[in-house]
């Protein structure tokens, strides 16, 4: 009888994003309080949770993540703030879903 051999790898992946900005520091979020919570543009989370553009606004609307209006009407948010993992991402989506069909 042949013996057989079952092998499991795992990968461990890191993600590193550099956000430049042009002067001075970004802002933090004041809503974190640990002092390391920087605020990014919209455009910028969308990318870092990998999501649109638009989802980032409904999550704004319905406060599922900390930002900030600028007085030009921009928006600012934080990045510790954005949903981590996939399950969070789906959950705050269906979370904006429902609040959104009932008019909250």
């Amino acid at each position: 009888m042949a013996k057989t051999r079952k092998t499991e790898k795992s990968v461990e992946i890191h993600e590193f994003y550099v956000i430049r900005t042009s002067g001075s520091l970004p802002a933090l979020c004041r809503e974190c309080g640990t002092g390391d919570a920087i605020m990014v543009a919209a455009e910028q989370a969308a990318v870092v949770a990998r999501v649109p553009v638009r989802m980032i606004y409904r999550w704004v609307e319905t406060a599922v993540i900390h930002f900030k209006e600028a007085p030009d009407g921009s928006i600012m948010v934080c990045l510790k703030s954005l949903p981590a993992t996939t399950n969070q991402v789906i959950s705050a989506q269906l979370c904006s879903a429902d609040q959104f069909e009932n008019g909250d």
